[in-house]
Protein backbone atom coordinates (compact mmCIF):
# COMPACT_ATOMS: atom_id res chain seq x y z
CA UNK A 1 0.00 0.00 0.00
CA UNK A 2 0.82 3.43 -0.34
CA UNK A 3 -0.04 6.75 1.36
CA UNK A 4 -0.86 9.84 0.04
CA UNK A 5 -0.60 12.68 3.09
CA UNK A 6 -0.55 16.17 1.68
CA UNK A 7 -0.78 17.52 5.04
CA UNK A 8 -3.79 19.82 4.75
CA UNK A 9 -5.89 17.00 6.18
CA UNK A 10 -6.20 14.47 3.55
CA UNK A 11 -4.26 11.49 4.56
CA UNK A 12 -5.22 7.92 2.97
CA UNK A 13 -3.76 4.48 1.94
CA UNK A 14 -4.20 3.28 -1.56
CA UNK A 15 -2.91 0.64 -3.43
CA UNK A 16 0.44 -0.12 -5.09
CA UNK A 17 -0.51 -0.37 -8.59
CA UNK A 18 -3.07 2.77 -8.48
CA UNK A 19 -1.87 5.79 -9.62
CA UNK A 20 -2.35 9.33 -7.84
CA UNK A 21 -3.66 12.44 -9.33
CA UNK A 22 -3.90 15.71 -7.09
CA UNK A 23 -4.63 19.15 -7.75
CA UNK A 24 -3.95 21.47 -4.27
CA UNK A 25 -4.45 24.76 -6.06
CA UNK A 26 -7.78 25.66 -4.20
CA UNK A 27 -7.57 27.72 -1.25
CA UNK A 28 -10.63 26.61 0.44
CA UNK A 29 -10.24 22.90 -0.63
CA UNK A 30 -7.73 20.01 -0.56
CA UNK A 31 -8.85 17.46 -3.76
CA UNK A 32 -7.05 14.48 -4.73
CA UNK A 33 -7.61 11.15 -6.61
CA UNK A 34 -6.04 7.69 -7.57
CA UNK A 35 -6.39 5.57 -10.52
CA UNK A 36 -7.05 2.15 -10.75
CA UNK A 37 -4.71 0.41 -14.12
CA UNK A 38 -7.95 -0.21 -15.46
CA UNK A 39 -9.50 3.11 -15.24
CA UNK A 40 -11.94 2.77 -11.84
CA UNK A 41 -11.28 6.05 -9.53
CA UNK A 42 -11.48 7.29 -6.13
CA UNK A 43 -11.54 10.65 -5.09
CA UNK A 44 -11.75 12.72 -1.91
CA UNK A 45 -12.50 16.77 -1.48
CA UNK A 46 -12.20 18.53 1.64
CA UNK A 47 -14.92 20.94 1.36
CA UNK A 48 -14.98 24.24 3.71
CA UNK A 49 -17.24 26.15 2.70
CA UNK A 50 -20.99 26.15 4.57
CA UNK A 51 -22.89 24.67 1.64
CA UNK A 52 -25.17 22.04 3.07
CA UNK A 53 -24.57 18.23 2.77
CA UNK A 54 -28.10 17.71 0.41
CA UNK A 55 -26.96 20.54 -2.00
CA UNK A 56 -23.32 19.30 -2.67
CA UNK A 57 -25.33 15.62 -3.42
CA UNK A 58 -27.85 17.13 -5.42
CA UNK A 59 -24.44 19.30 -7.44
CA UNK A 60 -22.69 15.76 -8.17
CA UNK A 61 -26.40 14.33 -8.98
CA UNK A 62 -26.78 17.34 -11.66
CA UNK A 63 -23.60 16.96 -13.41
CA UNK A 64 -23.73 13.28 -13.64
CA UNK A 65 -27.15 13.49 -15.47
CA UNK A 66 -25.66 16.12 -18.03
CA UNK A 67 -23.62 12.87 -19.11
CA UNK A 68 -25.54 10.12 -18.07
CA UNK A 69 -29.47 11.91 -18.74
CA UNK A 70 -30.73 8.39 -17.66
CA UNK A 71 -28.89 8.01 -14.46
CA UNK A 72 -30.48 6.01 -11.88
CA UNK A 73 -29.76 7.26 -8.38
CA UNK A 74 -30.32 5.54 -5.13
CA UNK A 75 -30.05 7.21 -1.65
CA UNK A 76 -27.51 5.26 0.75
CA UNK A 77 -26.15 5.46 4.51
CA UNK A 78 -23.60 3.58 5.93
CA UNK A 79 -21.00 3.51 8.09
CA UNK A 80 -17.65 3.02 7.71
CA UNK A 81 -14.93 2.81 10.12
CA UNK A 82 -16.84 3.96 13.01
CA UNK A 83 -18.17 6.76 10.85
CA UNK A 84 -21.82 7.41 9.40
CA UNK A 85 -21.72 8.72 5.69
CA UNK A 86 -24.27 9.22 3.78
CA UNK A 87 -24.72 10.02 -0.37
CA UNK A 88 -25.87 8.50 -3.52
CA UNK A 89 -24.96 5.45 -5.60
CA UNK A 90 -25.54 6.20 -9.52
CA UNK A 91 -26.13 3.54 -11.78
CA UNK A 92 -25.20 4.57 -15.78
CA UNK A 93 -24.69 3.12 -19.58
CA UNK A 94 -22.09 4.79 -21.39
CA UNK A 95 -21.89 2.80 -24.85
CA UNK A 96 -22.45 -0.52 -23.98
CA UNK A 97 -21.01 -1.07 -20.76
CA UNK A 98 -22.94 -0.32 -17.43
CA UNK A 99 -21.26 2.06 -14.84
CA UNK A 100 -21.88 3.16 -11.12
CA UNK A 101 -20.56 6.31 -9.54
CA UNK A 102 -20.86 6.59 -5.81
CA UNK A 103 -20.74 9.84 -3.51
CA UNK A 104 -20.16 9.80 0.33
CA UNK A 105 -20.49 12.89 2.54
CA UNK A 106 -18.24 12.86 5.63
CA UNK A 107 -19.13 16.00 8.05
CA UNK A 108 -16.24 16.74 10.28
CA UNK A 109 -14.89 20.17 12.64
CA UNK A 110 -12.65 20.69 9.64
CA UNK A 111 -15.27 20.64 6.85
CA UNK A 112 -17.11 18.18 4.48
CA UNK A 113 -15.27 15.49 3.60
CA UNK A 114 -16.97 14.25 -0.45
CA UNK A 115 -16.05 11.09 -1.71
CA UNK A 116 -16.40 10.36 -4.95
CA UNK A 117 -15.73 6.96 -6.89
CA UNK A 118 -16.35 5.21 -10.25
CA UNK A 119 -16.49 2.02 -11.50
CA UNK A 120 -17.28 -0.08 -14.79
CA UNK A 121 -19.38 -2.37 -13.45
CA UNK A 122 -17.53 -5.30 -14.39
CA UNK A 123 -14.95 -4.08 -12.43
CA UNK A 124 -17.03 -3.16 -9.77
CA UNK A 125 -17.00 -6.40 -7.38
CA UNK A 126 -13.38 -6.12 -7.19
CA UNK A 127 -13.04 -2.45 -6.65
CA UNK A 128 -16.18 -1.90 -4.21
CA UNK A 129 -13.60 -2.99 -1.55
CA UNK A 130 -10.84 -1.17 -2.17
CA UNK A 131 -12.65 1.85 -2.73
CA UNK A 132 -14.20 1.11 1.03
CA UNK A 133 -10.79 0.56 2.60
CA UNK A 134 -9.59 3.90 1.42
CA UNK A 135 -12.22 5.70 2.89
CA UNK A 136 -11.48 3.85 5.72
CA UNK A 137 -8.07 4.67 5.88
CA UNK A 138 -9.12 8.31 5.13
CA UNK A 139 -11.41 8.12 8.57
CA UNK A 140 -8.41 6.35 10.32
CA UNK A 141 -6.31 8.70 9.80
CA UNK A 142 -8.46 11.53 11.36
Amino acid sequence: MQTFDNHLDLCFSFPESWKLDGDDSMPDTAEVSVVSPEGAFWCVRLDRDETPPEALLQQAIAAMQEVYPDLEVEPVDEQVAGEHLSGVDMHFFCLDLTGTATVRIWPTSRGKYIVFSQADDALLTECKPIFHAITASLIKSK
